[in-house]
């Protein structure tokens, strides 16, 4: 485990120890891209309009967003597959397999395209 990590832990259970809610947490993939995890209680999720808000029975996870370091984009949600949070194996599992850094040798670089047979 990372410095950082261990220290990211440590001052969360801290804060939560006196009451503070962490709500989200910050990733960096091996790729170099950034990424959110905000909690979502349970009893919220999305509604039939799209917006988040209260909902009887919603059981809670977690939202993905990729932020852009650029600016250019502003953040983007990444949705889980069934429902409208990731639970957390499932979101773990994504960030793993989404978030290694790409094999390039493969590609022309000038063009960024692959070649033709």
């Amino acid at each position: 485990m990372k410095t950082t990590t261990k220290n990211t832990i440590e001052i969360a259970q801290a804060l939560g120890r006196r009451g503070f809610t962490v709500c989200s947490v910050e990733v960096h993939t091996p790729d170099g891209r950034t990424w959110e995890v905000a909690a979502v209680p349970a009893g919220r999720g999305r509604r039939a309009d799209g917006s988040w808000g209260p909902i009887a029975g919603a059981g809670g996870g977690y939202r993905l967003f990729e932020i852009d370091r650029e600016g250019r984009d502003g953040s983007n949600e990444h949705d889980a597959v069934d429902a409208d949070t990731w639970n957390a194996s499932d979101l773990i599992d994504y960030l793993e397999a989404v978030g290694q850094p790409k094999d390039t040798t493969s590609w022309d670089r000038e063009s960024g395209t692959r070649p033709t047979a």
